[in-house]
């Protein structure tokens, strides 16, 4: 790797100090921002002046502002050619993209260009067509760029300035061969800027190939990411999850939650909508409109609680998440992170919460070592009137089905979504989880002198039921996997793939015991 030069960083300055255009300073002024963050502090003159930037910052840190006021900045008052773009945004999921574009449209329509989002799960023909008028700037995921390249949709060669967003979550989803591709594609010394936060492997490789004489900035550490939240774990008891899940959900604000599958998402939202708490989820294998209708929702305000796998854990921001909770703990310090990075941006406050069954508490206190974190834990919480919840605000929710959000178009939603062909929450199904999750409950739960003569009892008098009641849960398992597999390489499904390795437990009770296989998993 390149020995890049590296600055080091010094305190905000105000943007109306910055070499930037009267228009952008009127659209900051309008936003309410006066002061740079840290992050756009040190990039800023680099960018505004054409040098490739290679920079590590904290997640929220605002480097997306940072790139737009550049990019906006340099192509001010340029002429646009037809499919020939100035600028190339590359992102790993639609959700960023979008993000991304929503933040670049009221800069660039201040100092008069445009700019397109290229992504998958939409109209590729609409997109083709915009980018075949003429556009600035670019935001796309890496396989619809390909795509429109290899349609003559999309031509590369004009290309002065490209960035690469989330490198390490790309290299993550397999998508930096692509990347390769399209760099490849771009005239050699235009300007190249990689964010990330790690920078080794594959994406060390990537900026040995592509970035010439690179300044690297580099922020606080990623460990640092999650010390300036409250974290807390909470050590439930299998039976108590539901419970607590709600009255978390039912307290004042806007609350995150995370969950290891895409059936966990669905299951989770479903339950608080039948206890009357107003929730959504988000995943992979939901179709494009709907999941721009459910981000649109709860960024307006319209309902409380998103209940999202990992593809919502990397770059999205929605302003005002007082909470993240992780009703699946994460797996890993990465994981833990962003997604507790959804909450405390831009240096306001938020609270972190992890419910961690008995066999997860052990892992739970790995990855927050790993964070460098030292969270408050509350042990045996065996319901949502344990003090620990009221002092995270918790309460009790209100019993009756509230009005499922997922039903509900939202301003920013596509013209022709078809909300009513999705499935909202089921009293049915309600009620058939909540029978599995008893005899569940019973299984793990023997009565006291029974464990070797009621093990044997179960084994034959129950043995058919269990069959059949791990048979459905690994049924819906392999239902959502092949669903999050369908992303490809357009990104949309985050790291839902990991629906396969989840162990059964989906939503937040206790694993699922499905009956041994034999020959091996």
């Amino acid at each position: 790797m390149p020995k890049a030069r590296r600055r080091l960083a010094h305190s905000s300055e105000r943007f109306e100090d910055m070499a930037l255009p009267d228009e952008s300073l009127r659209v900051l002024a309008e936003q309410g921002l006066e002061r740079a963050f840290e992050i756009q502090s040190v990039i800023l003159p680099d960018a505004l002046a054409g040098r490739d930037v290679l920079a590590r910052a904290e997640t929220g840190s605002g480097k997306t502002l940072a790139f737009t006021l550049a990019m906006t900045a340099r192509f001010r008052g340029r002429k646009v050619h037809r499919k020939r773009p100035l600028g190339v945004v590359l992102v790993p999921t639609r959700e960023l993209a979008a993000q991304v574009v929503d933040t670049i449209h009221p800069f660039a329509r201040a100092v008069g260009i445009k700019a397109q989002l290229v992504a998958g799960g939409m109209n590729i023909e609409k997109q083709a067509d915009a980018v075949a008028r003429g556009v600035e700037i670019v935001v796309a995921t890496p396989g619809r760029l390909v795509d429109l390249v290899e349609r003559g949709a999309l031509q590369l060669d004009l290309v002065e300035t490209t960035v690469i967003d989330e490198a390490d979550h790309m290299a993550d989803l397999g998508f930096l061969p692509v990347v390769r591709d399209i760099l490849a594609a771009i005239p050699m010394g235009t300007q190249k800027m990689l964010f990330s936060a790690t920078l080794d492997g594959q994406v060390e490789e990537l900026v040995d190939a592509f970035l010439v004489d690179p300044v690297s900035h580099e922020t606080t550490p990623v460990s640092a990411a999650v010390t300036t939240m409250d974290h807390h774990v909470l050590a439930i008891e299998p039976s108590a999850k539901r419970e607590v899940t709600a009255y978390l959900g039912a307290r004042e604000g806007r609350t995150l939650m995370f969950t290891r599958t895409q059936l966990g998402a669905e299951r989770v939202a479903q339950e608080l909508v039948e206890v009357g708490v107003p929730a959504a989820a988000l995943h992979g294998s939901k179709q494009q409109g709907l999941r721009t209708n459910v981000l649109a929702g709860f960024r307006e305000g319209a309902y409380p609680v998103l209940v999202a796998t990992d593809v919502a854990a990397r770059g999205l921001h929605i302003d005002d998440v007082t909470m993240v909770v992780h009703v699946d703990p994460s797996d890993d310090v990465k994981e833990y992170v962003h997604r507790s990075g959804r909450t405390a941006r831009a240096g306001a406050v938020g609270s972190v919460v992890t419910l961690a069954l008995p066999h997860q508490t052990s892992r739970t206190r790995r990855v927050l070592e790993q964070a460098a974190v030292e969270p408050r834990w509350a042990e045996e919480v065996a319901s949502g009137e344990h003090p620990a919840l009221a002092e995270l605000g918790g309460r009790a929710p209100a019993g009756e089905p509230a009005e499922d959000p997922a039903q509900v178009k939202y301003k920013g939603a596509p013209r022709k979504l078809d909300i009513q062909r999705t499935r909202g929450a089921d009293s049915r199904r309600a009620e058939e989880r909540r029978a599995n999750e008893e005899r569940r409950a019973s299984w793990e739960e023997p009565e006291a002198g029974d464990a070797g003569r009621g093990g044997a009892r179960t084994g034959r008098g129950d043995g058919p039921r269990r069959g059949r009641a791990a048979g459905a849960a690994g049924a819906g398992r392999s239902r959502g996997a092949g669903r999050s597999g369908g992303a490809g390489k357009d990104g949309g499904a985050g790291k839902d793939s990991s629906a396969g390795r989840s162990g059964g437990r989906g939503r937040s009770a206790a694993p699922a015991r499905a009956p041994r296989r034999r020959g091996g998993r």
